[in-house]
């Protein structure tokens, strides 16, 4: 990718995601080298930057460490997607829950887009997903 290329997207990502403007610029650039195969710039078009700026931001805010302090002196780190995972939890008869992302959205989505419904910024790179791509559809259609 262009280091221009690279700038702009990293621009966006300053702009649309607040929780990683303070990143340096080489970690930034990384990661969007690392979400750039996924989006076509032929199939996004004008909204290419963008849609690779939200892809990139999903990707990082998924794989950043939270840090959760538990009592004196021990802590829990995980992630931003096993934060969001957890849909109820219960102490009295240990009872915990998780948001299943591919059936929580109504069946709109398809099991491949799951990951995407677990970040505000995976599911804006979805809705430019459904402005830019065109699905497929197969059905069984009778030969002859």
């Amino acid at each position: 990718m262009k280091i221009e290329s690279a700038r702009k997207v990293i621009g966006i990502i300053r702009v649309i995601s607040p929780e990683h403007k303070e990143m340096k610029e080489d970690d930034l650039r990384v990661w969007v080298e690392l979400s750039e195969p996924y989006v076509s710039e032929e199939k996004f078009g004008k909204f290419y930057y963008q849609a690779l700026a939200y892809l990139t931001a999903h990707k990082m805010s998924l794989n950043a460490p939270v840090k959760k302090t538990e009592g004196e002196g021990s802590s829990i780190s995980t992630s931003v997607k096993d934060t969001m995972n957890v849909a109820s939890f219960s102490e009295g008869s240990t009872s915990i829950s998780f948001n299943n992302p591919s059936t929580s959205s109504g069946g709109s989505e398809s099991s491949a887009d799951a990951e995407y419904l677990l970040t505000a910024y995976g599911l804006q790179f979805l809705d430019i997903c459904k402005r830019c791509i065109m699905p497929i559809a197969v059905s069984g259609m009778k030969r002859g």
